[in-house]
C-alpha cells in the first residue's frame, strides 16, 4: 500500500523543478530560493493548509528547504532558518537535542525512519510538542535528510487518564511502605539495635520519601484559572526567604513594574512548587555568604502576545558544561544525598503551563535558571517592553 507521504512526494514530482523537497536538484548544499513553493503546491493539492511541516537538510544537518507553513504551525521564520543547522539549542531545547542527535546517529546504522516526540522553540522561545519523523534519502548521488514535523496537542499530554491510575498505584505503595515502617520500628524496640536494623530503617524511610517525590512529580493541574504572576512570586519567595536567612545567604528580588497585573492561565499551586524547587536548588548550591537574585519581567512581541520571564541566579559553584544538558533529567544530581528531582519537577510543571525552563551555568561562576511562561492573551493589557535586568 502506498503511504500518504509517498503519494504527496509522487504528486510533488510534477509540480516543478524548483521544489527541492520532492525533485532532484543539481546541488543540495545551498538553501532553496523558493521555500514557499512547497506549501503553496501542497495546499493546492489538498485544498487547505497542510497540517505538517516538511523539510530537507544536507548531510551536515543544515536546512536547505522547508515548507512555508512552518510559520503558521511552529511559529518559526522559514527564511531565517535556511542554511542553519536544525540541531541547535535555539530551535531544540538541550535535553531534547540529545535524543534528536541520537536519533540522527541511528540513521548511520539503520535503514528506516526515526520517529521522536520532542519540543521545538518558537520565535518567542516557547516550546511546542511535535511528532518528528525523519529519514535519509539520495538526491543526485548526494545523501540528504528529509523530515516531517506534526504539532501535538499539549493538553492531551498533561490530562491523560493514565495520571489517575498512576496516582492510585502511588497511594497504594505509600500505604504499604508506611505499614512496613511501623513494623521496622516495632522490631527495633523488640530486639537489640544492630547495623542491619538501622540500614533497614533508613532504606524504608528513603523508599517512603521517594514515593512521596514521585507522587509530587506526577501531579497535574486540579484546575486552570487566571493567576496574577506577582501573587505567585510573592507566595514562593515569602515561604522560602527564612531558609536563606538561616543559611546566611542574601536574597535579592528585582521585579519589573510590568509584572504587576500580568496574568497567567494556570494552576497557582504547581507554579508555586516550580519556582520553589528552583529557589531550593539555588539555596543548596551555595555555602554561607552567597547571594540569590530573582528577576522577573514581561516581554511583548506584539499587541496580543507576551511572555513572562523569571530568572533565579545564584553565586554558587556552577555546573560543569558537560552536565548541563542532563541537569533537569529525573534522578540526575551532582549533590550527595539528593534524589535529583527538584529541577526536573519544576521543568515538568512549567512545561504543563506551556512554558520552558532553561539552565545556564559556568563552573565557578554560578547558575541562572530562566523560566518562560506564556501570558494570557485574551483581554491582556498592552505592556510596554520592559528594560531587561539581565544582559543575555
Amino acid at each position: 500500500m502506498t503511504s500518504p507521504l509517498a503519494k504527496i512526494a509522487s504528486h510533488g514530482s510534477h509540480l516543478g523543478t524548483q521544489n527541492t523537497l520532492f525533485t532532484d536538484e543539481k546541488s543540495t548544499n545551498q538553501p532553496s530560493q523558493s521555500v514557499s513553493l512547497v506549501s503553496d503546491h501542497l495546499s493546492t493539492y489538498f485544498g487547505e493548509s497542510l497540517p505538517c511541516v516538511l523539510y530537507q537538510c544536507n548531510a551536515v544537518l543544515e536546512l536547505t528547504d522547508v515548507s512555508g507553513n512552518i510559520s503558521e504551525l511552529l511559529g518559526l521564520d522559514s527564511r531565517g532558518l535556511l542554511g542553519k543547522s536544525l540541531l541547535t539549542p535555539e530551535i531544540i531545547p538541550p535535553e531534547d537535542l540529545i535524543r534528536l542527535c541520537n536519533g540522527v546517529a541511528e540513521l548511520e546504522h539503520v535503514d528506516r525512519k526515526i520517529s521522536l516526540i520532542h519540543r521545538i522553540l518558537d520565535r518567542q522561545g516557547l516550546p511546542l510538542w511535535v511528532l518528528h519523523n525523519f529519514w535519509k534519502a539520495n538526491l543526485n548521488n548526494t545523501v540528504i535528510i528529509r523530515g516531517c514535523i506534526v504539532p501535538m496537542n499539549s493538553d492531551a499530554r498533561s490530562n491523560s487518564s493514565e495520571q489517575t491510575v498512576i496516582s492510585r498505584f502511588v497511594h497504594k505503595i505509600g500505604n504499604h511502605f508506611q505499614l512496613l515502617n511501623l513494623i521496622v520500628s516495632s522490631l527495633r524496640r523488640a530486639v537489640p539495635e544492630s547495623r542491619e536494623t538501622l540500614m533497614l530503617q533508613e532504606t524504608v524511610e528513603k523508599a517512603i520519601e521517594l514515593t512521596r517525590s514521585f507522587s509530587d512529580y506526577n501531579q497535574i493541574p486540579t484546575c486552570f484559572s487566571r493567576v496574577e504572576l506577582m501573587d505567585v512570586l510573592e507566595a514562593a519567595t515569602k515561604t522560602r526567604r527564612p531558609l536563606f536567612e538561616t543559611k546566611g545567604i542574601a536574597f535579592d528580588s528585582q521585579i519589573d513594574v510590568a509584572v504587576s497585573g500580568a496574568i497567567i492561565h494556570g494552576d497557582p499551586y504547581l507554579l508555586d512548587l516550580a519556582i520553589g524547587h528552583v529557589l531550593q536548588n539555588a539555596l543548596e548550591a551555595m555555602e554561607d555568604g552567597g547571594r540569590v537574585t530573582l528577576r522577573a519581567s514581561v516581554v511583548c512581541f506584539n499587541r496580543i502576545n507576551a511572555v513572562a520571564t523569571i530568572s533565579i541566579i545564584d553565586s554558587g559553584c556552577g555546573i560543569d558544561k558537560n552536565k548541563l544538558a542532563s541537569i533537569i533529567v529525573p534522578f540526575f544530581t551532582s549533590k550527595k544525598n539528593h534524589d535529583g528531582l527538584g529541577l526536573s519537577m519544576a521543568s515538568r510543571f512549567i512545561d504543563i503551563h506551556g512554558g520552558i525552563l532553561r539552565v545556564r551555568s559556568e563552573e565557578g561562576n554560578g547558575t541562572e535558571v530562566e523560566i518562560l511562561l506564556p501570558m494570557e492573551s485574551e483581554g491582556q493589557p498592552s505592556f510596554i517592553k520592559p528594560t531587561q535586568f539581565l544582559q543575555k
